[in-house]
């Protein structure tokens, strides 16, 4: 399984999460979001920018252009 395939099964599973508990915040939902960000960081730009629209969606993020967060390398 691709690191973008992983990412999809933890949004997937982060949604139903949040179905579960409406209320906010869950210790699963916690550690779910950080097994999402390690899987992040091993994903391609090209998988980053594929799931992004997905990705802003579930986590409740405003679509950017861009594919991360983070600012682009200087240099």
């Amino acid at each position: 399984m691709t690191a973008y395939d992983r990412y999809r099964a933890l949004l997937r599973k982060l949604l139903h999460v949040r179905e579960g508990h409406p209320e906010g915040d869950s210790p699963e939902e916690d550690a779910l979001l950080d097994a999402m960000d390690e899987v992040w960081s091993e994903m391609t730009d090209g998988e980053r920018s594929a799931i992004a629209s997905e990705r802003a969606r579930a986590l409740g993020l405003p679509e950017s252009h861009g594919t991360d967060s983070a600012p682009a390398p200087q240099g």
